[in-house]
């Protein structure tokens, strides 16, 4: 199973642990990363998380999410399709440009979860892709595993 797990999610060990749903889902990521680890997932990198990390003012946090990356054995890279496909998911949608670049990598990547901790692209988003909040995952996956 291919993921892709986007920046709000990489980054939320960082976020203040004193907020349950934060410390909830830090550790989550940590269970998903030795998924990954066991090679149960398939974890998904992309041009876009690449460069969003590079722009991170935070030393460690921009260290944490390439180490991180380093266990991923699938790259997308950018393309023409990609970046149509990202120009008309912000218009019809109107999220970010990074949202939709993300998306659209997603899409072309073939993965078969979006996990992210930003609530409002979830809602946001109809289509195709399966987009998940973290704590929706393990059900969806059990769902997925069943069929």
């Amino acid at each position: 199973m291919k993921l892709y797990i986007d920046n709000s999610f990489l980054n939320r060990p960082f976020d203040s642990q004193d907020i349950s749903i934060n410390k909830l889902e830090a550790d989550i990521l940590f269970i998903i990363l030795e998924y990954i680890k066991d090679r149960a997932f398939i974890l998904v990198n992309s041009f876009v998380i690449k460069y969003e990390n590079s722009l991170n003012p935070y030393s460690e946090r921009k260290f944490f999410v390439e180490n991180i990356l380093e266990l991923s054995k699938f790259f997308q890279n950018a393309n023409a399709a990609i970046q149509n496909e990202s120009q008309r998911l912000n218009n019809v949608l109107k999220i970010s440009a990074i949202d939709a670049l993300h998306l659209a990598s997603a899409h072309f990547a073939k993965v078969d979860y979006f996990i992210t901790c930003d609530y409002n692209l979830i809602k946001r988003y109809k289509g195709d892709l399966k987009v998940v909040a973290l704590l929706n995952f393990f059900q969806e996956y059990g769902n997925y595993k069943n069929k």
